[in-house]
This record gives structure tokens, sequence and C-alpha cells, in this order.
């Protein structure tokens, strides 16, 4: 009697396990649309869970840290870029002001004597480049998990494993 009831707790404690990894991929994609914080809660959850969760759960645990560490890599590249791109253009702006003076009392310049500078368009591409893999990341990685989890597969795992 003892081991069924046994058997049944580990059954629902890996049903909970499964149903928790779930919602972490729900809370990875939701990130694209709350600035990533639907991301930190889920890997929060995926660290303390993974050490107690079934070996197929915790691949999917280990997955989703992966998720997130990779979309936080790109954001940041991404953040970075646009950054430098920003301070670039704000030096040019501050160097052509110098160069023509700013006008008493007004805080109009005219821009049409400016050029923006490849490496500034260069990086402002680059960080929208970065922004639209860190979109699909959050989007194609969080699915092909939920994907294989709902179909009782870890990630690593083949088809007839």
């Amino acid at each position: 009697m003892g081991s069924m009831l046994e058997d049944a707790g580990r059954a629902r404690q890996g049903e909970t396990a499964r149903n928790l990894a779930l919602v972490n991929y729900g809370l990875l994609f939701a990130a694209i649309f709350f600035a990533g914080v639907p991301a930190l809660i889920a890997v929060i959850i995926a660290y303390v869970q993974r050490d107690e969760a079934p070996a197929r759960i915790r691949s999917h645990h280990d997955y989703q840290i992966r998720i997130f560490w990779v979309a936080f890599a790109l954001t940041l590249a991404a953040g970075v870029a646009f950054l430098t791109a920003l301070v670039s253009g704000l030096s040019e702006l501050i160097a052509y002001t110098r160069m023509n003076g700013w006008e008493q009392h007004s805080l109009s310049i005219d821009v049409s004597q400016m050029s923006l500078d490849g490496r500034i368009v260069g990086l402002i591409v680059l960080g929208v480049i970065l922004s639209i893999l860190t979109g699909l990341w959050l989007i194609a990685a969080p699915a092909i998990g939920f994907i294989r989890l709902a179909s009782e597969r870890g990630i690593g795992e083949s088809p007839t494993s």
C-alpha cells in the first residue's frame, strides 16, 4: 500500500514539474511583450526546480535557462549597438554645434548640413538585426521546447527515445 502511495506521489510531482515547465515556456514567449520580465521569472523557476525535477523535465529546465541566456546576450548586444550609435550621433551633433555655434536663445539646429557617418548607420542596422534575432529566438525556442514537452520528449531525445 505504501509503495502505491509513493508511486502516486511521484507521478503527481512529475505532473507538477511538467506543468511548471510548460508555464515557463509561456513566460519565455511572453517576454517579448513585457520587456523580458517574464523571462526573468521563468529562469528563476528553472534554476530552482531543475535539481528536483525528473531527468526529462530537467532537460527542459536546462533548455529554458539556455533560452534565457541567449536572449539576454542578444538583447545586451543590441542595446550596446544602439547606445553606441546614440552616443556617436550625439557627439557628432555636439561637434557640429561647436563648429557652427548655437544661435543665441534658440535651440534650432539645421541638421540638413549634417551627415550620418556609416559607422552610426551600421550600428543602428546591427541593433535592429540583433533585436529581430532576439524576437525570433524568443518565439521559436520556447515553441520547440513546448512542443517537445507536450509530446513527452526531453530536449536532445530522438523521437524514438
